[in-house]
């Protein structure tokens, strides 16, 4: 079999270029400003309070293991193509196994992606996994020439199907895409000669995002990828540390099976990702946009999708992350701390928005200075984190990527923040959640879905008003600015959010529907697609 290896590789280098220079230098005062934060607590015998010390316990833990690790990993992104694969044969033998699963979604984007996994370049044989029998669907695969599998029942979900798909299988290496998905026949060339290096268990492809112009979710949701996928991954990379996102993945047969298969739950690839690692496989990261999906473009599928990461993800970093932690190398450790803390964002903003509310209402005048003194200390270290991640994006983005401005994003991630929590706390308590795939349909949401945000939006707004004009207290002008900036995300994200509630917005009809299925085709650039399912 031949790939050709189009992608250059470059020898390790000093780090003297203008801008790891200035990364550093940004690091350095970021470091100063976390210092600065942490400082807080040791002023005015803080450190005496309970509540207080179980703060500082966790500001650390989330200061060094989502912030700090972060900025690192920016840094490491110079590293990212440091690895040599130059020694590399740029043909392999290696037999590929592309495995497509699906479990009811719309035919035609069943149909495009598995024509599009048939049309790969180079040897391979596509199998179409479908988890709920249907005969329409066995009559595709046969059309496109993929072979068709099913199972009895559906345990374990997509760690089910792809495990029951390997008994009937036998290539040495398994290609995974999402159902959304739609892979560049080039796809394989660009990534399948890195297995030659015996050690690389995985290649995990950036994901990137085709239905941004569907909405202002959409268009959020996809701007929230852009960091994680462009220099953190990359920055993963450097370590030799990448993790497994799921869908545009490569995994060798023989380390899939090292670890006793695709690991099961509702965080299945970063718990499968975790075995490989911890048995010492290596990843690579191949950033390239070569297989563009689909993101939810309605709150309800968004808000389904992020409840169902955040309690797989806090589910692992309290189970086997801590029993894996000693076998990873220090890089994945660090890669595996950014990933799973990164939803504590939702708990974060939880708890400072309940301390806004308390403290604008409040007329302890040594709370009220207490929380300002807080801010102070806070202030510097949020604008050099957003320093910091927002020039990481800037340097390190795939130069086709555009949506730089990250404003929709934070409004999006921001309005997550009760889902988020809840996801924490289901995870603490053992409250199970049963698997559901994201829905790829747009639809409305109930209005209990936003009623924490509308809560909190409206005590920010009367707590600035009492302050402002009841309040016999001086003004705490550091408190109000924090309330305005708060109240000012929530109005972003409830404008757009409110035409999506069930009583504005019911389902799109089908008409609607076959438009954004349309758009989906054409975006993928096929013309054979539309005459094949009609025929």
């Amino acid at each position: 079999m031949y790939y050709d290896k189009k992608m250059k590789v470059t020898q390790n280098k000093l780090w003297t270029s203008t801008s790891e220079i200035r990364g550093l230098l940004l690091v350095i005062l970021g470091i100063f400003s976390l210092a600065f934060f942490f400082s807080w607590w040791f002023t005015n015998s803080r450190l005496t309070n309970t509540w207080l010390v179980v703060a500082f316990i966790f500001a650390i833990v989330y200061g060094l293991g989502q912030i700090l690790a972060s900025w690192f990993l920016y840094l490491a992104t110079h590293q990212a193509n440091s690895r040599n694969f130059s020694n590399l044969s740029k043909t392999t033998n290696l037999t590929v196994d592309v495995f497509v699963t699906a479990c009811g979604e719309d035919f035609k984007m069943i149909a495009r992606s598995l024509e599009a996994a048939c049309e790969l370049n180079g040897p391979h044989k596509t199998w179409l996994l479908d988890d709920l029998g249907d005969p329409a669907l066995e009559s595709l695969a046969a059309q496109f020439g993929a072979g068709y599998l099913t199972r009895d029942g559906h345990e374990n979900a997509k760690a089910g199907n792809v495990n029951a798909a390997l008994e009937k299988t036998d290539g040495d290496i398994i290609v995974i895409f999402d159902i959304d998905h739609i892979p560049s026949p080039k796809f394989l060339e660009r990534t399948i000669w890195h297995f030659e290096d015996p050690s690389v268990g995985f290649i995990q492809v950036m994901p990137t995002f085709s239905n941004n112009a569907d909405g202002w979710v959409a268009q959020a949701a996809a701007e929230t990828s852009l960091d994680f996928y462009n220099p953190t991954s990359k920055g993963m990379d450097g370590l030799r540390s990448v993790t497994k996102m799921g869908t545009n993945s490569l995994i060798r047969r023989k380390a899939l099976l090292d670890i006793g298969g695709y690991q099961s739950g509702l965080a299945e690839d970063l718990a499968t990702s975790l075995n490989l690692h911890a048995k010492g496989w290596e990843s690579v990261y191949v950033a390239e946009p070569l297989a563009p999906g689909l993101v939810p473009s309605d709150l309800a599928s968004w808000f389904t999708q992020q409840l169902k990461w955040a309690r797989g993800v806090f589910e692992l970093l309290l189970t086997k992350f801590v029993v894996l932690f000693p076998k990873f190398s220090w890089g994945q450790k660090i890669a595996y701390i950014v990933r799973t803390t990164k939803y504590w964002i939702g708990l974060v903003t939880f708890i400072h928005i309940a301390l806004t509310i308390v403290f604008l209402f409040s007329n302890s005048s040594i709370g009220r200075a207490g929380f300002e003194n807080y801010l102070l200390h806070l202030f510097p270290l949020a604008i050099a984190d957003s320093i910091i991640r927002m020039l990481a994006l800037r340097r390190w983005h795939y130069p086709s990527i555009e949506a730089i401005n990250q404003r929709r994003a934070v409004a999006l991630v921001y309005g997550t923040w009760p889902v988020y929590t809840l996801a924490w706390f289901m995870a603490i308590f053992r409250i199970p959640l049963r698997f559901r795939p994201t829905p790829k349909d747009n639809g409305g949401i109930r209005g209990y879905w936003l009623a924490p945000q509308i809560l909190a939006f409206l005590l920010l707004i009367g707590g600035v008003i009492y302050t402002m004009t009841l309040a016999s207290h001086p003004i705490n002008w550091l408190t109000i600015g924090f309330a305005l900036i708060q109240i000012m995300i929530h109005f972003n994200f409830l404008w757009f959010s409110f035409p999506s509630l069930t009583f504005w917005s019911k389902r799109l009809q089908n008409s609607d529907q076959n438009d954004i299925s349309e758009r989906y085709l054409h975006a993928s650039g096929s013309s054979t697609l539309t005459q094949r399912i009609s025929d």
